[in-house]
């Protein structure tokens, strides 16, 4: 009597994997400010912690140093030491493997931005 509801996709095994990797990926970059410094990397191309603060209104030390240790543990990021005869300075850099997300953000910006016009563009029509 139970009827299993089927995709519309044959193999189930390839559905649960995709399924998986999205939920791991919005897992990975969810949260308020990882998109924002994998944006600001992607600009400044290089960044010092005290630089995200410039670049980063809002952000809080203790938060900032939590997410950059999450993202350099998923090897997006990487921390480099310039060492130089008066200090050594400390900055971070977008790896490789990261720059295959730039597509990513850059399409949800191209949406978001789309987005935006479209609702501002209906409020306007509604108050007409």
């Amino acid at each position: 009597m139970d009827k299993k509801i089927k995709p519309c996709i044959e193999n189930e095994k390839i559905l649960k994997q995709r399924f998986l990797a999205l939920r791991d990926t919005l897992d990975l970059l969810s949260g308020k400010w990882r998109f924002c410094i994998l944006l600001n990397l992607h600009y400044y191309e290089k960044l010092r912690f005290k630089d995200f603060f410039e670049v980063s209104e809002g952000i809080s030390p203790k938060v900032l140093s939590s997410e950059l240790t999450m993202l350099e543990a998923h090897q997006l990021i990487q921390k480099n030491i310039e060492y130089t005869s008066t200090q050594d300075i400390t900055y971070y850099v977008l790896t490789k493997h990261a720059q295959e997300i730039w597509t990513v953000l850059n399409t949800l910006i191209e949406f978001g931005l789309s987005n935006r016009k479209e609702v501002i563009k209906s409020l306007h029509y509604d108050k007409n």
